[in-house]
């Protein structure tokens, strides 16, 4: 009797609803099969690039869109290389058009994010990269290049398995009439480049390359303006350390079972754990495809590297929670600013 009522309740259930969620996790484990197969450079960095792509509300790009992604992304990477192949050498040119670049993408909404997102990492890493051995940033430029393709290529396949259902439309958000607004954009742009700025000036004096993760991170957690809210902040900050507990977690399993499809079966489960909370209507469901893409980039970083890995898991986890705290502190003391200011005008 109750087999049958089980029965019965699997059959009601819409499948097609689901379809968002499958394409997530199973699209994301694809890739990750996909580039640890061919194993090129940097190759963790597709799965960590591509989830934009597949998350809640993205549509399928066209051909033409992913070619004019790829073709703007050479541009930006040429000039990123050019221009800190010249002035390196000085510094008093060289930071203040990083800057003036850094809030030019900020500002600009000609560009889509996922193509920001590209050009922001490009941006960050080249020119500090410039001022290790020469060759390294050059090697680095093509190789991220190789991954932007990679991830509109591995991405396109997914949603042909996947097609783009009713299911989707739920999660599709409407830009608001704020990003339209010229003043809101170059303040907010303002905002982002003071939060990043500190960051850019002690990793260029310092040329701490080896924290590079750092600042990465702290790019792309600087695109969401929402985490000026406490609530969110505090969120991220315990979806980030979820991740990377989680990431420690399959390492240690991943040492004992050392074999390829036991790390896709553990990208599954994680990624049905976060998935569940990202497909959600909850207002704070954005946050868990961050603490994915920590998972994902952790794990991806510490598998494909050549050096003590066991110890290098830990400092991962590490890296990426100095960036969270950094960005959430960052975005309360701009919004405490405000408000403040707000008050005397009154």
């Amino acid at each position: 009797m109750l087999g049958k009522l089980a029965y019965l309740s699997i059959s009601k259930y819409n499948w097609l609803d689901s379809k968002p969620l499958m394409r997530y996790v199973l699209g994301i484990t694809f890739i990750l099969f996909i580039s640890s197969i061919l194993d090129y450079p940097l190759s963790y960095l597709t799965t960590v690039l591509a989830i934009g792509y597949i998350a809640p509300g993205a549509k399928p790009i066209t051909i033409k869109q992913g070619a004019t992604f790829i073709l703007i992304l050479i541009i930006i990477n040429l000039i990123t290389y050019v221009f800190s192949s010249f002035f390196k050498d000085y510094p008093l040119v060289f930071m203040p058009l990083i800057c003036l670049g850094i809030l030019w993408l900020y500002y600009t909404n000609k560009i889509p994010t996922m193509v920001k997102l590209f050009a922001l990492v490009s941006l960050l890493v080249i020119p500090l990269l410039s001022l290790e051995p020469q060759g390294v940033s050059g090697f680095v430029a093509i190789n991220l290049i190789m991954n932007a393709f990679m991830a509109v290529l591995l991405t396109k396949l997914v949603f042909w398995v996947f097609p783009w259902s009713e299911a989707d439309e739920v999660f599709v958000k409407l830009k608001s009439n704020a990003e339209s607004n010229e003043m809101n954009r170059f303040l907010y742009a303002r905002n982002i480049l003071l939060i990043l700025l500190p960051v850019l000036f002690l990793f260029f004096i310092f040329k701490l390359s080896g924290g590079l993760l750092i600042l990465i991170f702290i790019g792309i957690l600087s695109m969401n303006p929402a985490l000026a809210n406490a609530k969110v902040g505090a969120v991220l900050i315990v979806a980030n350390i979820l991740g990377g507990i989680m990431a420690i977690v399959a390492y240690k399993l991943l040492v004992v079972v050392p074999l390829l499809v036991f790390m896709l079966l553990l990208t599954l489960c994680v990624g049905f754990i976060f998935g569940s909370k990202l497909f959600s209507k909850s207002k704070l469901a954005p946050i868990f495809g961050t603490g994915f893409s920590t998972f994902l980039l952790i794990l991806g970083s510490v598998t494909s590297s050549d050096s003590e890995a066991g110890s290098e898991v830990w400092t991962r986890v590490v890296q990426i929670s100095i960036a969270v705290l950094y960005v959430v502190i960052a975005f309360r003391i701009i919004a405490h600013f405000k408000s403040n200011r707000k008050l005397k005008l009154q």
